[in-house]
C-alpha cells in the first residue's frame, strides 16, 4: 500500500524539495499528496465562471499559510 506523501516547493523558482526548508530566504512551502480530481488541483474560477490565475487552488493556499495569513474561503 502507498503512503501518503508530499513535497515543498519554493514560492519564488518553483525548486522543489522532500524536506521543509529555506530557499530565496523564504520557508518552502508544503504540499500534501491530492487524490485524482480533487478540487484543490484545479485553478481558482469565480461564480461567473472567471479564471482568477492559473496556479492550482492547493499552492494559492499553502502560500497564504506560509504567509501566516488566513486562506480566504
Amino acid at each position: 500500500m502507498r503512503q501518503c506523501i508530499g513535497f515543498y516547493i519554493c514560492p519564488v523558482c518553483f525548486a522543489v524539495s522532500e524536506g521543509a526548508g529555506m530557499h530565496h530566504g523564504r520557508p518552502m512551502v508544503h504540499c500534501e499528496e491530492l487524490p485524482v480530481g480533487d478540487e484543490r488541483l484545479k485553478p481558482i474560477i469565480s461564480k461567473e465562471g472567471d479564471l482568477k490565475g492559473h496556479a492550482p487552488r492547493w499552492f494559492i493556499e499553502a502560500v497564504w499559510r506560509a504567509a501566516g495569513m488566513e486562506v480566504p474561503e
